[in-house]
């Protein structure tokens, strides 16, 4: 697949998950500490990596065919926790992208 395809599928899950969180507030998808898997889910870098079973557990898989092996907790973009920061400079970004978003300049919703 040629590399400008790919960089435009990035583009838009990032896209996806910004105005998930312009839309909705203070959330995962808007921490500075997660990072996203897709645009519904990611994992939170905030604390040390864990088991494969407490890896997946917030996302509500009890049982799964497949581990995806140690690493940090995976989250629903909609998930929001103590450790919540957003120290992002979204003003950095062009207007027309943060039209699209919704950008409000703060967001404590």
């Amino acid at each position: 697949m040629p590399e400008n395809v790919v960089s435009l599928a990035q583009f838009k899950v990032q896209e996806a998950v910004d105005s998930f969180y312009w839309k909705h507030g203070p959330c995962c998808a808007g921490c500075d500490w997660w990072a996203h898997l897709n645009s519904v889910c990611g994992e939170c870098r905030q604390s040390a990596p864990v088991s494969c079973h407490e890896r997946t557990a917030m996302l509500g898989l009890k049982f799964s065919s497949v581990c995806p092996g140690a690493g940090h907790v995976m989250t629903n973009r909609e998930h929001r926790c103590g450790s919540f920061v957003d120290s992002f400079d979204w003003k950095s970004l062009p207007a027309t992208y943060l039209q699209r978003i919704g950008f409000k300049g703060v967001c404590n919703a």
